[in-house]
């Protein structure tokens, strides 16, 4: 089967591998048809994210059952299915401390990091993370189970009131998707800065953002301006504690290196909470049901689908160029997906 390897920073190639076979009875195997471009897997691509050399990357995911192990008893061949890539032990200290998102075996458990993704056509796991997909939603759409997943678990730890003036600093798939989550938690007015023209276009031209909510392409902090900001761009704390008002919530899930300088002074002085998340913690399940029940309009943030041999064309619609290494904010697509099969 074709896969997308990761061999080292910018080195990315389609090869042949091996197809998985079923070895134990929970297992069981999925015909990936569609796998979401995450932040992450650009940030494996240019270094910024470690990986395992000769690793299969990519990780959300959704596609039929094809085969699957005797004691397998919540699936049949055939079904449609969303993959749940982030495995826990359940029994290491931080697994049975609730903090599965941390499971101690994750550096050598991770899909499309430290094991074999999904970037390719076939993927084994075992029946504790696979989730139904309803026959009318689109497989494309079942991939943003995972990224979902890991906003509703920044949401749920930020503890939202509907009435919080509210900020997101990124206008890409996870600014969106907490633009989508905060909704669902009764926040209906915010903005979201995004600095990309390309990317703001995007998003008006696909009439993204409901009434209340507006764009703008610059974030000039004012103070006491919100009661809560999601920095998913890693680069805006200061900022973001300039504009924050005494009380006020900062949530940091970005993944790229950056240095930043605070006072922890003003952290403690004016009560200010920053609260750091990534992975699903408890929030599966509940992005699954979002997106079985269509309300989402996932397909408005979805722009660009490629297959397989297209990816390098794929990445450097989001601003990832393998040619000549490097990233930027030439962006000709809000998210990305790989078509499989």
């Amino acid at each position: 089967m074709k896969a997308i390897v990761y061999n080292n920073p910018w080195d990315i190639c389609i090869e042949e591998k091996e197809e998985p076979a079923i070895m134990l009875p929970d297992e069981v195997i999925v015909e990936v048809r569609a796998t979401g471009i995450c932040g992450t897997d650009l940030s494996i691509i240019s270094g910024e994210y470690l990986a395992r050399p000769r690793v299969i990357i990519g990780h959300e995911s959704a596609g039929v059952i094809v085969d699957k192990g005797s004691s397998v008893d919540n699936c049949n061949i055939g079904d449609r299915v969303i993959i749940d890539p982030t495995y826990y032990c359940g029994y290491c200290e931080n697994c049975r401390k609730g903090l599965r998102n941390h499971c101690l075996l994750k550096s050598t458990t991770e899909a499309g990091v430290s094991i074999d993704g999904t970037f390719t056509r076939f993927f084994k796991t075992t029946q504790r993370f696979i989730y139904p997909l309803q026959d009318n939603v689109p497989f494309e759409q079942g991939a943003l189970s995972e990224p979902l997943s890991c906003v509703l678990t920044a949401v749920k730890k930020l503890a939202v009131t509907p009435f919080m003036r509210t900020a997101v600093l990124g206008g890409g798939p996870i600014g969106l998707l907490f633009y989508l989550a905060l909704k669902q938690y009764g926040i209906q007015e915010g903005v979201i800065y995004e600095a990309s023209p390309q990317r703001i276009k995007l998003i008006e031209e696909n009439n993204v953002l409901s009434k209340g909510w507006t764009l703008s392409p610059a974030f000039i902090p004012q103070k006491n301006q919100y009661d809560l900001i999601i920095d998913t761009t890693a680069s805006l704390l200061e900022k973001s504690i300039q504009a924050i008002a005494d009380g006020g919530k900062i949530s940091l899930m970005g993944l790229r290196n950056n240095q930043q300088t605070i006072n922890p002074r003003e952290i403690a002085d004016r009560s200010i909470s920053i609260i750091g998340s990534i992975d699903s913690q408890d929030t599966f399940r509940h992005a699954v049901d979002l997106i079985n029940s269509g309300r989402l309009e996932l397909h408005k943030i979805i722009t660009n689908e490629y297959d397989l041999s297209n990816f390098n064309a794929a990445v450097k619609d989001l601003g990832c160029d393998l040619h000549t290494r490097q990233r930027s904010n030439n962006i000709s697509s809000l998210k990305s997906v790989i078509r499989i099969s």
